[in-house]
């Protein structure tokens, strides 16, 4: 794996995920008014406005804290699909929106509380949620709930891919995710991306020195970590990450760095280019394009 590019982006506060659909970049930020649109170069095209907010930052008690999100089909249609954390009433969202004559549509979009869903994966199991990634995978959602210090253990959730429909009834499943520890600190699930072409979970996490969902602490290492063969294992009990690489070991940009969002947008023989978005705590971002061999 080696570093392509890199990006700092002081305007784009907190960077929280990140999409590469229709050849353009669509970047989500978790106290940020706007989507950032950008080409595969990191050069702006344009911006969808979700939030009015005088602030560059929406406040940390105001903020719907969008974390995780995800092209996907329904009737036939691409919608992005934005989730929020989960963690507070007003985290309990989804927003969901069109894309339309190649680009966002806004004046068709939904937001969507998901109390329901919410308590429901409580119920089942998790001590604290705080949803940070979702992958489409067809026909279902994989969501991925991040531990911390407290409460250690990583989940990912299989649920239907309009689970927000029927929340009280949908199907789940709240698995835990066995996560390497380095020096006594499990890192954090903070993005899943799934790639239906090579049937991989990609995942990626970081470590923080936090107990809480919503509290940010001391930013640790990053790790994009995997699992082969993933639409085979959804039933499994437990699932365990296959290999993983620590991001500051193959290059210094990325020390001191949280990755909070990755995508594949382009397979290359035995390689794939993957696009990355970390946030360091202070209301800015930084991009990173990385050449990942396939995990075999």
């Amino acid at each position: 794996m080696h570093l392509l590019k890199s990006l700092f982006l002081p305007d784009f506060p907190s960077g929280s995920s990140i999409n590469f659909y229709d050849d353009k970049l669509f970047l989500v930020g978790d106290d940020a008014s706007s989507i950032l649109i950008l080409d595969s170069s990191y050069e702006k095209i344009g911006s969808v406005q979700l939030f009015e907010h005088p602030e560059k930052r929406i406040p940390k008690k105001e903020k719907t804290d969008f974390e995780a999100s995800s092209f996907l089909s329904i009737d036939g249609m691409e919608h992005l699909l934005i989730m929020g954390s989960g963690s507070k009433r007003l985290r309990k969202k989804i927003y969901l929106i069109p894309f339309q004559e190649r680009k966002l549509d806004l004046s068709q979009s939904s937001i969507i509380d998901t109390d329901i869903f919410v308590d429901r994966v409580l119920s089942s199991g998790v001590d604290e949620v705080n949803f940070e990634g979702v992958a489409f995978m067809g026909t279902s959602l994989v969501i991925s709930n991040r531990g911390n210090r407290k409460n250690i253990t990583n989940h990912l959730i299989i649920t239907d891919e309009r689970f927000w429909n029927n929340q009280s009834e949908v199907v789940m499943r709240v698995t835990p995710l066995q996560v390497p520890s380095f020096s006594s600190n499990v890192p954090g699930v903070s993005e899943i991306y799934y790639e239906v072409s090579l049937d991989l979970l990609l995942i990626a996490l970081s470590s923080e020195d936090t107990d809480t969902a919503y509290n940010d602490g001391a930013i640790g290492n990053s790790y994009i970590g995997w699992i082969r063969n993933f639409g085979s294992k959804i039933m499994n009990s437990v699932f365990t990450i296959e290999g993983i690489v620590c991001l500051p070991d193959i290059h210094s940009d990325f020390a001191r760095e949280k990755i909070e969002g990755l995508c594949i947008a382009q397979i290359e023989g035995n390689s794939m280019i993957i696009h990355l978005i970390s946030d360091n705590d202070q209301g800015e971002s930084k991009l990173f394009k990385v050449k990942m061999p396939i995990p075999s």
